[in-house]
């Protein structure tokens, strides 16, 4: 048999596991492998040092003595401490630093243009000397409209949310709107929006 077949044998052989034929044959091949019979003899200490340990007794006090006598932990490890027994509050409180950052960039960075977005644009009767987009009685429009740097003057029916960002929405007493109408003039206003259109996206994957 190779070594590393007698290696398997040893620990049976250690367990208790092993019949005569077996201890016979590990006999022979340890008496004329070293390797085999040191790497069995290191067991065996290992063994009896494990065995005589499991008689040593410490005081009931000893976990507490030792305890004290460890270093007061300062802020930074209490933190780090706090940081990996909450994880989940964590890894939000990171998401929303980067998000709001983001928010901030888009808000300022932004261009002054009239921007648009709809999935019926030519539907629409957008205004850009006056930066108004109008949706005119008798149209419907199927989802949501949102407009950036102008106004919004909904005579028709929309299906969907009107939002109005850096302008205002108007709705005409004939209009119908089955959504929301919102005019986002503020960065606070824009950071709410953001997070209930990033809310809105992560509920369907959620469980």
């Amino acid at each position: 048999m190779e070594c590393r077949d007698m290696i398997c044998l040893i620990h049976e052989y250690l367990d208790g596991d092993t019949d005569e034929l077996a201890n016979l044959q590990l006999q022979t091949h340890i008496k004329s492998c070293v390797s085999c019979r040191q790497h069995m003899h290191e067991l065996q200490r290992a063994i009896a040092f494990v065995q005589s340990a499991s008689h040593i007794h410490v005081s009931s006090d000893f976990t507490a003595r030792v305890l004290a006598q460890l270093p007061a932990p300062t802020k930074a490890n209490l933190l780090s401490g706090w940081l990996r027994n909450h994880p989940f509050l964590t890894a939000a409180a990171v998401f929303f630093f980067l998000m709001t950052g983001s928010v901030f960039n888009s808000w300022f960075d932004r261009d002054d243009t009239l921007q648009v977005s709809s999935a019926n644009l030519d539907k629409l009767k957008i205004d850009r000397e006056r930066n108004v987009v109008v949706v005119p009685a008798g149209t419907n429009i199927n989802g949501d409209l949102v407009v950036r740097n102008g106004n919004v003057d909904v005579q028709g029916h929309v299906t969907g949310n009107v939002v109005a960002i850096e302008g205002k929405v108007f709705v005409a007493s004939t209009a119908k709107v089955v959504g929301n109408t919102e005019s986002i003039e503020a960065i606070v206003d824009w950071i709410w929006y953001e997070v209930k259109n990033i809310g809105n996206d992560l509920l369907p994957i959620l469980p």
